[in-house]
């Protein structure tokens, strides 16, 4: 403790103790957040800069877990924090730092991985093999490959990534870092980005003690962390002086010169729909409270159907877009943007004047601020704030933190970001000269960027003849000797890397106890359970409908509606995406007056900290969540609001007016999203594969986005001439889900606060004859995507789902099997496979996956020489895999909220609220034996042509050779 210097001490907005100490020897800074549950995150994060689009630091995060000094195995670090009771390591790149995580059940194992990622971190081994394999390659068939170079091949020429990338490039001019793509471009991935770059300057520069913020979220003493780490420090001291440290970016940003209108031309085969995104410089980021302000009054510009861009934009019979976003990038210098997306080809044209006519008439006066809504807006973000340290209190701390080390520098700076309630409460005060001169400073009266985004499908078409070309070319200057070298290289890079770390290594940490991991804990009750608890404060047995209560340590409550849609005809099912938006944005019918959508809106959102409606659990637009067959209304709200609260339920369950103007509305607006939508590969082979599986009357596929479009467009076409026929059909829908034998009602609260307020309370989807696969080529996308499915369990109690689920993560855990032979080898950047329960499936999928079908048969190989014996299971790895997947079954119970999320799927279930702690003791169980059993058993079908489906979205040029290979 001596040799750390405590530098701050405070509370996130007088709730969460957060201490920063400096080292005294190394200059090492520690954050410390201690944050109640069961789980613990590490945030290891650096600043780094780059002044090019090699992509350093995204390689260089890439090849920090190719092993380090003291452990020199490839995927060593993956191995050991799985024995921690944790899921593997991660990490991301953005503009202006890297940052490495890890996440812990518990304090023990977090404490042991600690000191051990520290080393890679620090002092990785940073191989030329490993860069081969990992960054980019060349294979013996000529093709560009590597795990960085399979990412950014997935993303770097999609409509969003190429006029992102081009508002920063005009935003930050001359030599910026801002501007840089700090994943690496691929030509300069194959051409300029290299071993010596990576190795002998990067991590040089900015891998170094001074340069490095490590915080720890969870409930871990500063002392603890001390402790964990001596042995390191002392590590890093033996190694000398380094050259004197020069903070990243504290160089000036070159001005933003003039205002400026660039079109960005992307490949697409869908012509219909452009972006368009309106840029200027913001405050500095040291500023939070005018950054604060610029977040509040952009919000009140496009927070819902009634804010003034969605009105004009948005919410009219012909729509200049689908949604109005904003964001603001907080560089040095921060970037404020408005984009508008889904664009009409021909309005692309017309956005920018519209969009500075409107906001023309706001500093005018021609149309006054709506104090009353900039109010509310203030107070909901206020509440988000608090919610958000309940629900997300990792991730929302450590984000501070993350901007306060990249740009703060005094104890005022870490306070502000940590109490942003307070700025918040401040602004409560403003009147409406203040926003005015806000919005004049930052965006009426300031240079401004526009990029128009313009979908094309002839440069779709050029480019895949020209990347053909390319591989072409050089295959031809490879020669066949060429091709031959190039293979053996990546077979003994493959080979240096695949080197086995010893058993002493792999055990050096021991795997700790699971009984000490300190849930959160939860009372249930309800009304239709003999074996349910009772809750003597909130009496549930004369209730109407189904009722759930789960008694949680919480600030809000959280009410949700469960709607069984078991009774619905096949045309009324294709209604239940339009009802769940409409019901949240229409008009509501209340003692014989008619309530304006404007004022619902405006209303709830002022009553609600979220408010939200889907087919399912977490459900979204065109997709079904958990538990398809319930359509789920969701209001959280403060205590205080808690009879509000329920008076909305009622309202908008009972009393919504569907009119004719209103479904016209969003139904263009779902229809014209679709454009977006069908560019990603993930949802179109998520189309496909649900296409196979299940019936057409289930509501998966009436969800469908292409069968929604169809479904909306007639319904648009339809209500012009006559409304009457969808008006009286979305009221059949809503009679029929809303009876009371078709609700069932879920509460989370804390009882005994909500007690003393208010003592009252007031199919089968399996199809049976289907294709075996189906394959869709979409030209925005340039890698592959694949789902394949079989039967599999599908009743929550089977004797097989412990040993399943831990055979599945012992192939898919970080560094386990398909990691080093699929993503290590560049053939996918993203692998999966689990069960879904509920659907009685099992899944494996291949998400950006620059070779498919060599990924496809990697994985068919692994597991055919596990079950064979060719490839032997391993005391070692199953200690592993069980530590790794307790970890993730314990995580879903992290925060009070996820707990009850957990409680109220245990309902849906027909399972125990504690399901999720037997399974843990369950998996600890499982033997190799097990495995060997399960495996044989369900994993053989999922890759048999003859009892499996598959679907793949590729580049309409691959598509010839993926119907013969998966002979489709």
């Amino acid at each position: 403790m001596a040799e750390f210097e405590l530098q701050y001490s405070g509370k996130v907005n007088d709730v969460i103790p957060v201490k920063k100490y400096k080292s005294k020897q190394t200059g090492l800074r520690v954050v410390v957040a201690n944050i109640g549950g069961p789980i613990v995150n590490g945030y290891l994060c650096l600043a780094t800069e780059a002044f090019d689009d090699d992509g350093l630091p995204h390689t260089l995060e890439h090849l920090v877990f190719m092993g380090s000094e003291k452990y020199p195995f490839k995927g060593v670090l993956d191995h050991l924090a799985n024995r921690c009771l944790a899921s593997g390591t991660n990490a991301w790149t953005d503009t202006d730092h890297t940052c490495y995580t890890m996440t812990t059940a518990g304090s023990e194992g977090f404490l042991n991985l600690l000191p051990i990622y520290l080393d890679h971190v620090l002092y990785p081994t940073l191989t030329e093999a490993g860069y081969l394999t990992e960054v980019h390659h060349i294979n013996g068939e000529g093709e560009d490959a590597g795990v960085v170079y399979c990412e950014m091949q997935a993303r770097e020429n999609t409509g969003e990534s190429l006029t992102h990338l081009q508002m920063l490039r005009e935003m930050y001019p001359g030599k910026c870092g801002y501007s840089s793509e700090t994943g690496g471009i691929l030509a300069n991935l194959r051409d300029s980005t290299s071993h010596k770059k990576v190795v002998c300057d990067y991590h040089r520069e900015f891998y170094r003690a001074e340069n490095l913020y490590l915080i720890i979220t969870g409930m871990v003493e500063p002392e603890q962390v001390f402790k964990a780490i001596e042995g390191f420090e002392k590590k890093i001291m033996s190694k000398g002086s380094l050259p004197p440290y020069q903070r990243p970016w504290e160089s000036a940003v070159p001005p933003f010169p003039a205002s400026k209108e660039t079109k960005v031309v992307f490949p697409s085969d869908d012509e219909e729909h452009g972006m368009v995104t309106v840029a200027w410089r913001g405050p500095v980021a040291k500023d939070q409270f005018s950054l604060s302000a610029l977040n509040i009054l952009l919000e009140y510009l496009t927070d819902s159907a009634i804010s003034p861009l969605q009105r004009d934009f948005v919410e009219i019979a012909d729509p200049f877009c689908t949604a109005v976003k904003y964001s603001i990038i907080e560089n040095s210098e921060t970037c404020v943007s408005i984009s508008f997306v889904n664009v009409p080809k021909g309005k692309l044209g017309l956005i920018k004047e519209k969009l500075f006519a409107l906001l023309a008439k706001i500093t005018d006066s021609d149309e006054k601020l709506d104090m009353t809504r900039m109010g509310q807006v203030i107070e909901r973000r206020i509440l988000e704030a608090l919610n958000s340290l309940e629900d997300h209190p990792h991730d929302n701390i450590a984000f501070h933190v993350i901007g306060e080390f990249l740009y703060g520098n005094t104890k005022e700076d870490m306070d502000v970001r940590l109490n942003q309630v307070n700025v918040f409460r401040k602004l409560l005060k403003e009147g409406a000269a203040f926003w005015i001169d806000l919005l004049k400073k930052y965006i009426v009266g300031s240079k401004n960027l526009t990029i128009v985004g313009d979908p094309s499908k002839k440069k779709m078409e050029d480019m895949g003849t020209a990347e053909k070309e390319r591989v072409k070319k050089q295959i031809e200057k490879l020669g066949k000797d060429g091709l031959k070298i190039k293979e053996k290289c990546l077979e003994e890079a493959t080979a240096a890397n695949e080197v086995e770390p010893p058993t002493d290594v792999l055990l050096s940490v021991p795997v700790p106890s699971v009984d000490s991991i300190h849930f959160h804990t939860i009372q249930q009750s309800s009304n239709h359970s003999p074996t349910s608890d009772t809750n003597a404060k909130f009496p549930l047995k004369d209730l109407p409908v189904t009722f759930q209560l789960d008694d949680i340590q919480t600030n809000f409550v959280t009410m949700t509606v469960l709607m069984d849609t078991g009774s619905l005809d096949a045309k009324s099912r294709f209604y239940l995406q339009l009802y769940t938006e409409l019901i949240l944005e229409s008009p509501l019918m209340k003692n014989g007056k008619l309530i304006p959508h404007q004022e619902v809106i405006q209303q709830l959102n002022a009553d609600t900290v979220h408010n939200g409606a889907s087919v399912g659990l977490h459900g979204g637009r065109f997709s079904c969540g958990e538990f398809s067959s319930q359509v789920v209304l969701t209001l959280k709200v403060q205590m205080e609001k808690y009879k509000d609260g329920v008076q909305w339920l009622s309202d908008l369950l009972y009393h919504v007016e569907f009119t004719a103007q209103r479904v016209k509305i969003m139904g263009q607006k779902m229809a014209n999203d679709v454009s977006r939508m069908k560019r990603k590969g993930q949802l179109i082979v998520k189309c496909l594969s649900r296409e196979m599986l299940f019936t057409k009357e289930s509501n998966i596929c009436t969800s469908n986005m292409l069968r929604q479009h169809k479904f909306l467009t007639s319904v648009i076409d339809q209500i012009d001439s006559d409304d009457s026929e969808c008006i009286e059909q979305l009221k059949n829908l809503r009679d029929n889900i809303t009876k009371p034998n078709n609700i069932r009602i879920h509460v989370a609260a804390d009882v005994s606060r909500l007690a003393e307020k208010y003592p009252k309370v007031v199919d089968s989807l399996i199809k049976g004859n289907s294709p075996s696969g189906l394959i869709a080529g979409v030209g925005s996308v340039e890698s592959a995507f694949l789902i394949q499915t079989a039967e599999c369990i599908s009743d929550y109690e089977h004797a097989d789902i412990p040993a399943l689920m831990t055979f599945i993560q012992y192939l898919i855990q970080l560094e386990g099997p398909m990691w080093r032979q699929i993503r290590g080898l560049g053939l996918s950047y993203h692998y999966n496979m689990y069960i879904n329960i509920e659907s009685g499936l099992i899944y494996f999928i291949l998400y950006k996956s620059t070779h498919v079908v060599n990924a496809y048969k990697q994985a068919k190989t692994i597991i055919d020489d596990y079950l064979s014996g060719k490839t032997p299971l391993t005391e070692v790895e199953l200690d592993a895999c069980k530590s790794s997947l307790m970890f993730e079954i314990i995580e879903q119970e992290k925060t009070p909220s996820s707990a009850s999320v957990r409680s109220l799927l245990s309902y849906l279930e027909g399972t125990s609220h504690t399901y999720n702690r037997t399974l843990i003791q369950k998996v600890s169980k499982v033997t190799l034996a097990d495995l060997k059993r399960v495996g044989e058993k369900y994993f053989r079908p999922l890759f048999e042509a003859s009892s499996s489906k598959c679907a793949i979205c590729c580049h309409p040029t691959k598509v010839s050779e993926n119907v013969k290979e998966f002979k489709l």
